[in-house]
């Protein structure tokens, strides 16, 4: 058994929906914040996720400047503040990148949790997207605007405990961030078919902007922890290990890539200088020589350009390479229409997730992303049939050995 902490198990009660709305609205504000206040107009940054670096108003326009946590880092500018203005009335807001160019389509939002992207007419590119003008309708009610639709760390907390409602999972606290914050586990329990049982691992969140893979890995958890009579079964012979976020301070700071110490997490699984990878090397630890079963199998979820799997290459060896392609062609087989892309790399000596699993362990590990601007219900809908598959996969794989 881990040294985590144990906070949640069996048929414990879950915070009610309103919650949610509760805590979500009513968040401390987070260091750093920026607010410009233009007498008529004003520019909020007062919550979890937020960036926005300063703002100025130039002749009844509105600059908004956004900058990385560190330099250089990935191109992925994350951006997100609120707008109110004591009229109705539309504005120019220019958003002005300091280092890298517009990549994420805006998001917009009343409530901060329901939220459409900005009509296309609106939005301007210039100096070959360092500078994007957004056409604004403001009145005295926020309106929030964000790179990507917000996934905190309480709501990451609530799914968390959502998930723990269930008689077979317990939720951990894995360890804590740099800043502190809970990195939460969910481990299922249960008698397996053989004694110690073979083990998945699926982690998310490395990446703050990279929400499209915290969107697809919801539901492929959902999936495999539902009372499916497949589930069941792959319960039984599995033990399934889920870090849903592991870089709550970067999330919460809205970091485009890295952690409170400006570590990228992904390339810091081997060195392991940063304590939310050392609580993943901890974590994996408990699988050398199986002391605790074996480990089989490793999924982490990220955000890319386009749907795709990173997998180990043809040359890798046979089981990892003919689990990827089997898992890939039964996916794309059942959901033909659906971009979803294969590419084999043989990158072990990267210091990724990836990586380091597979050259430790000689399992599959493998690299689930999802395109930034990926439709949310094809999103869902890639997620489901790819955790089905995976057991399928697994079991198929599991009952040859």
């Amino acid at each position: 058994m881990t040294a985590a902490f144990f906070i949640w198990g069996n048929n414990m009660r879950i915070l009610l929906f309103n919650l949610f709305l509760l805590v979500f609205l009513h968040q401390a504000a987070v260091a750093e914040n920026v607010t410009c206040d233009f007498g008529t107009v004003k520019f909020l940054s007062d919550y979890p996720t937020a960036r926005l670096n300063g703002c100025e108003e130039k002749s009844g326009n509105y600059h908004l400047y956004i900058s990385p946590e560190v330099k250089p880092v990935n191109p992925s500018p994350w951006y997100g503040f609120k707008v109110v203005s004591d009229k109705k009335k539309t504005i120019n807001v220019y958003l002005n990148y300091t280092y890298s160019k517009h990549r994420y389509w805006p998001k917009v939002s009343r409530d901060g949790l329901r939220w459409h992207t900005l009509e296309a007419r609106k939005i301007k590119k210039y100096r070959k997207g360092r500078k994007v003008r957004l056409r604004l309708s403001v009145d005295k009610k926020p309106l929030w605007i964000s790179a990507q639709e917000i996934l905190n760390n309480q709501q990451y907390d609530l799914w968390n405990r959502h998930m723990a409602r269930k008689d077979f999972v317990n939720l951990y606290i894995l360890g804590k961030s740099v800043q502190g914050r809970p990195i939460y586990k969910l481990e299922t329990t249960g008698k397996w078919d053989r004694g110690k049982p073979a083990n998945v691992v699926l982690v998310g969140r490395q990446h703050p902007p990279e929400v499209t893979g915290a969107l697809a890995m919801m539901p492929f958890v959902e999936t495999i922890l539902s009372d499916s009579i497949l589930a069941r079964r792959f319960r039984q012979a599995f033990r399934i290990i889920i870090v849903p976020n592991l870089n709550p301070d970067g999330v919460a700071g809205g970091n485009w890539r890295t952690n409170a110490n400006g570590v990228d997490l992904n390339r810091d699984w081997g060195p392991f200088t940063q304590p939310e990878t050392q609580l993943m090397r901890a974590e994996l630890d408990r699988f050398r020589d199986d002391k605790d079963g074996k480990l089989r199998f490793m999924l982490d979820f990220h955000s890319t350009y386009e749907n795709l799997i990173y997998t180990q290459s043809r040359d890798d060896s046979l089981y990892s390479a003919n689990f990827a392609l089997h898992w890939y062609d039964a996916i794309k087989k059942r959901l033909p229409d659906i971009s979803f892309e294969h590419e084999p790399r043989h990158n072990t000596k990267l210091p990724t997730s990836k990586g380091y699993v597979y050259k430790t362990f000689g399992v599959p590990a493998i690299t689930y992303e999802m395109g930034d601007k990926a439709d949310r219900m094809k999103i869902r809908e890639l997620a489901i049939v790819s955790a089905e598959e995976m057991m399928k996969t697994l079991l198929m794989t599991s009952e040859k050995q």
